[in-house]
């Protein structure tokens, strides 16, 4: 009777360690002395793409991490917990990395005195926290506190060398006096923009935007844009085109703000396209995700591969920015706010934003809307 009782109990320890197991958000692993794999969780299956079928393989033939090896090692030899963290030097990549023994090594002693060691081996647990994101999130505050303090401290000194020079000049040469009073009115409007976008991102990303969604028809929105962009594309000497699927496809949006994201992306596409260069603003059928897609294409200097994925965050600007020095602001190169601020419009419309690009070559900037859910009667609006 007890023997059963010891099986049941047995069983139902090992339910509940599953249990606890699986319920883990990281990573987690079970391991012997010979780094066999005996357990592994859901989301160490997903984090390594492996199936379950993985158990007794060797960990390091499935994360080949130097760091992992060593930490498992020092663990095995000491029966002490071990923490340590590994970066990939060429990427963001950061783990932190703890293992534990679940079972003390005076425990497998014993159990080799009573010749019981194959049934009572020594069991590692080995965690893995992605600490990538975080470190990511961070770098992003670092650079934009960096940032902020640039782009307000570049205009000021302006402003405060010009207006020292002023009052030097301002009875002895009008005429200098005015080009210096001019210049200053330039850089007390880029800090007026530059605080106004930094006001409007954070009442998007705070949720405190009003948005007004209404269905609107996508063709409209292209049209709009290319009717206010064309003079400036002339003026630089940029063709402009637009490319319209056949159809009236209405999408859920706020016409005014999706209406500046493609402004914006307009603006970008001819501001760093040479003369002679070639614009494209278009929209078609994303169907794939019952939605409809928006793109800006351009035949201008592009961005390098590892700028790609930071083109959206707050601030960062390419080296393509000294393509047209003083095409906008001071310095040229704008804010570097206006990208940050059409994805959060882009992805508060449940949308999707993103560019793909080859470097001297050209650039396409994309995003999404829903398609709108419209009633019999919103539909007779626009037949």
């Amino acid at each position: 009777m007890g023997g059963v009782m010891s099986r049941t109990a047995a069983i139902n320890y090992r339910q509940l360690f599953i249990s606890l197991f699986e319920a883990l958000p990281l990573p987690a692993f079970v391991v012997d002395r010979d780094l066999l794999i005996h357990y592994i969780n859901a989301p160490a299956r997903q984090f390594c793409q492996v199936p379950v079928s993985v158990r007794k393989t060797k960990i390091d033939t499935v994360l080949r991490v130097p760091a992992l090896l060593q930490l498992l090692q020092e663990c095995i030899r000491t029966s002490n917990s071990q923490q340590g963290q590994y970066e990939k030097g060429d990427s963001d990549i950061t783990w932190n990395i703890a293992i534990a023994p679940l079972i003390h090594q005076s425990v497998a002693k014993k159990a080799e005195a009573n010749g019981e060691a194959e049934s009572c081996p020594l069991y590692f647990a080995v965690t893995i926290e992605d600490l990538s994101e975080m470190h990511r999130l961070e770098r992003v505050q670092r650079d934009f506190l960096a940032n902020i303090s640039h782009e307000l401290r570049t205009p000021l000194t302006s402003v405060r060398l010009m207006t020292e020079t002023l009052e030097d000049v301002i009875e002895t040469d009008p005429d200098k006096a005015q080009q210096f009073i001019e210049k200053i009115e330039t850089e007390i409007q880029y800090l007026s923009g530059l605080v106004a976008e930094l006001l409007e991102l954070s009442r998007i990303e705070s949720g405190q935007m009003p948005m007004s969604i209404e269905p609107v028809e996508a063709e409209r929105l292209v049209r709009e844009v290319m009717a206010r962009m064309l003079p400036l594309a002339q003026r630089h000497r940029v063709r402009m085109l637009t490319e319209i699927d056949l159809g009236k496809t209405m999408v859920a949006a706020d016409s005014k703000l999706i209406t500046r994201v493609l402004f914006n992306l307009v603006h970008n596409a001819i501001k760093f396209t040479s003369t002679g260069g070639m614009v494209v603003i278009g929209t078609a059928p994303q169907a794939d995700q019952h939605a409809q897609r928006f793109y800006v294409r351009d035949t201008g200097v592009g961005i390098r591969e590892e700028d790609l994925p930071r083109v959206f965050e707050r601030f960062f600007k390419t080296d393509r920015a000294r393509s047209k020095a003083n095409f906008m602001g001071p310095g040229g190169g704008g804010t570097g706010l206006g990208l940050a601020i059409a994805r959060q419009v882009v992805e508060a419309h449940g949308g999707y934003i993103w560019a793909e690009s080859a470097f001297e070559e050209g650039s396409t900037f994309s995003f999404t809307l829903p398609i709108a859910v419209q009633t019999d009667k919103e539909l007779e609006r626009y037949v």
